[in-house]
């Protein structure tokens, strides 16, 4: 009995790692994209769609921008998103803050590949900038997964100069995808779990977004890039997230460059692509991003 649940576990192990097709993985995440907030959100918030450029955006309670603003960019692996998580995020630091908060929801791959998700969001900014909208001190770029990655290369081009934007008070960043060549995405430190899907699934939408750049072009992976004049950043990711170890050699590149770093490891993983995990630790994350913003807006103690 003991071989025959023996060699049965062996199997079940051996058909999880099997590799699926590529589009599995990818079109499973579009499945789960929301464009517009759900409606727990809709209910508490202002809702406005407004298009810039070619780019879709959607606003939360625009009539507050005068307070500040949040501009979130959503995760999805440069294929997809925003998802329901992104939305409960947003709308959570809206409320805290009681802010404006803009998703843009910039192109995705296959159709649309790099740099468009960076050229969508410069391009919002710039209009929002020149509309008296962003204002110095007066907003906050945030980012997850992908749109973490991307919030910190946006950043990194409106310091040097390329982007006529205010640079923004803060940075807020979770569970970033930093290194697109996914190098170190294995198991060393994530308590011994092989995300094998996650990774492969990350591997195609590497792919599909990256094009013809290579994968290593700091535009694509900032963990590559000189981030040094960078505004204070609060960096979070689960000790079992798959960048965990992206995230860990980015804070200290950050702080050798001199930026102020406020870093926040959860246990086990922040969420999810697709939603936020629960928990009095993700409350209390919660918390401290609400604060680190309150700051960086200067809107209260």
């Amino acid at each position: 009995m003991g071989r025959i649940r023996d060699a049965a576990v062996l199997a079940g192990r051996t058909a999880y790692r099997l590799p699926m097709p590529s589009a599995v993985y990818t079109n499973g995440l579009r499945e789960a994209r929301r464009a517009l907030p759900p409606g727990r959100v809709q209910k508490s918030h202002a809702v406005d769609l407004q298009m810039i450029g070619r780019t879709r955006c959607v606003w939360l309670d625009r009539h507050h921008a005068d307070r500040g603003v949040l501009v979130h960019l959503h995760g999805g692996a440069f294929v997809s998103g925003p998802f329901t998580g992104d939305w409960e995020w947003l709308s959570a630091q809206a409320d805290a803050q009681e802010c404006a908060a803009l998703m843009i929801d910039y192109r995705a791959a296959p159709d649309h590949v790099h740099p468009v998700a960076l050229d969508d969001t410069g391009a919002v900014l710039t209009v929002l900038a020149e509309q008296g909208i962003l204002r110095p001190g007066g907003w906050v770029l945030t980012g997850q997964n992908a749109g973490g990655g991307l919030a910190l290369t946006i950043a990194r081009r409106i310091v040097a100069g390329e982007l006529p934007v205010p640079a923004p008070a803060g940075l807020v960043l979770m569970s970033p995808w930093l290194d697109l060549s996914l190098e170190t995405t294995g198991i060393s430190e994530t308590g011994g779990h092989d995300p094998v899907h996650e990774r492969r699934m990350l591997e195609a939408a590497a792919r599909q977004y990256a094009g013809r750049t290579p994968r290593e072009d700091p535009d694509l992976s900032p963990l590559n890039a000189h981030l040094a004049g960078l505004p204070p950043i609060h960096l979070a990711v689960g000790t079992r997230d798959i960048f965990v170890t992206d995230v860990r050699v980015a804070r200290l590149q950050l702080e050798e460059q001199g930026i102020e770093v406020r870093y926040r490891e959860v246990s086990g993983r922040i969420g999810a692509l697709v939603r936020l995990r629960r928990g009095e630790d993700m409350k209390r994350l919660l918390r401290e991003q609400a604060a680190f913003v309150r700051e960086a807006l200067g809107t209260g103690a």
